[in-house]
């Protein structure tokens, strides 16, 4: 099977709008969820939210004028450019490789939101404001502004989107669609959505707490993250730094309901095990899993019950840590966020901090690192997604040769 490497990394985030201060805040267990100054709360669950701040947006050309591109484009844009950047593509690179793209976005609500609060208020109207709405537009926005030639696909899973969109990029590479595959996902706040888990009864009213007995559910966050895939032989021939491998992925639908996992963790176990069976690895290769961790009763008791299932007796020697009560719950974009705190935590060899654990939960019985970060030698990492509807993915990553 083709070795694939990772080269380039672009963030987007409630604790830092680039690579280097998201890997800073990780190390340093420092939070970007606070008071939730973007939207009026009362009568909602959460007083809490996980909002990207200081944010510039990315020069874009063309029929992607800035002011016909979305929150959800324009965080893609700019993870994009950071992302290409760190890969060492320039523009002559770019215009002799056939670089594909696979994001997962739900795309942009905040559009249509929008476009009704105008309608409501007898404002005049625009459709073509409306375009943005696709899942497919932050890849599209992508691939026009820099004039990509290679395949271009959008992946819309909940929030596993992110992750299965890596798994697919790989499968492109691997498959000789592509010489270079842009993998990511993004998601930025919308009324709706928080609205929408608030009615579900989903968000917490304290703090966001994962693996804690007194969890009590999740807090909304936004986020993109890009991560550049090319085959590693080449990534070595032209002397790219190298974050860490990609390996394998695995998938498995749960079907147990449309909001709650499966209490036993089968189609998180089963996600995890295709991972392992495809990258040849035992599960006693794995040392750190990033959980999916949402801190909601549920979710938290049935990973921790599929990691058990998948790992046995190993299960106890793992270490694994919820980034969620550092960014939020970044939905479309969790899958790709958490997959690039997982390279990182696999090239500086430590383990992001569960925050806010306080009291042991005997249904969460496994090491989630609280509080504080740790030193950790490690050659493999798993990153895991769960999502609505019962859409499971599993990504395993390794050291890079010279880390």
């Amino acid at each position: 099977m083709q070795r694939i490497a990772i080269t380039g990394i672009g963030i987007v985030s409630p604790i830092g709008n680039d690579t280097e201060l998201f890997e800073a805040a990780l190390r340093l267990g420092r939070s970007g969820v606070g008071p939730n100054d973007w939207h009026d709360t009362e009568g909602y669950g959460s007083h809490r939210i996980g909002r990207v701040r200081d944010f510039t947006p990315p020069a874009a050309a063309g029929r992607f004028e800035r002011r016909h591109l979305s929150t959800v484009d324009q965080y893609a844009l700019a993870a994009t450019a950071e992302a290409l950047g760190r890969a060492g593509l320039d523009a002559e690179a770019r215009r002799s490789l056939r670089i594909g793209v696979v994001f997962g976005s739900g795309g942009s609500v905040e559009n249509v939101e929008n476009y009704v609060f105008s309608a409501l208020a007898e404002r005049p109207l625009r459709p073509s404001t409306l375009l943005p709405l696709s899942p497919d537009n932050a890849g599209g926005a992508v691939a026009a502004h820099y004039g990509l030639r290679g395949p271009r696909s959008s992946i819309m899973t909940a929030c596993s989107s992110g992750a299965a969109a890596v798994g697919y990029g790989a499968d492109l590479l691997r498959e000789g669609h592509a010489d270079v595959m842009l993998v990511g996902g993004m998601e930025a706040l919308s009324y709706v959505t928080l609205s929408g888990f608030n009615a579900l009864g989903a968000l917490s009213p304290t703090i966001n707490r994962p693996f804690d007995l007194n969890r009590d559910g999740i807090v909304i966050g936004e986020a993109a993250a890009v991560l550049v895939l090319e085959p590693l032989e080449r990534a070595k021939a032209r002397g790219a730094h190298v974050f860490a491998e990609f390996v394998s992925y695995g998938l498995a639908a749960d079907g147990n309901h449309i909001t709650a996992p499966s209490p036993e963790g089968d189609g998180m176990a089963r996600a995890m095990r295709t991972a392992l069976r495809l990258g040849g690895l035992a599960p006693e290769a794995i040392a750190y899993i990033n959980a999916h961790g949402t801190g909601t009763a549920l979710n938290d008791a049935s990973e921790t019950a599929a990691i058990r299932r998948t790992f046995g007796a190993h299960a106890d020697r793992l270490c694994l840590s919820s980034i969620k009560p550092m960014i939020g719950h970044t939905l479309s974009a969790a899958g790709a966020i958490e997959a690039a705190a997982t390279v990182l935590s696999l090239a500086g060899q430590f383990a992001p901090p569960t925050l806010n654990y306080e009291t042991p939960d005997p249904a969460c019985d496994l090491d989630v690192v609280p509080n504080v970060a740790r030193n950790l030698d490690m050659e493999y990492a798993m990153s895991n997604s769960l999502a609505f509807g019962g859409n499971n993915a599993s990504l395993i990553f390794r050291r890079a040769e010279a880390a």
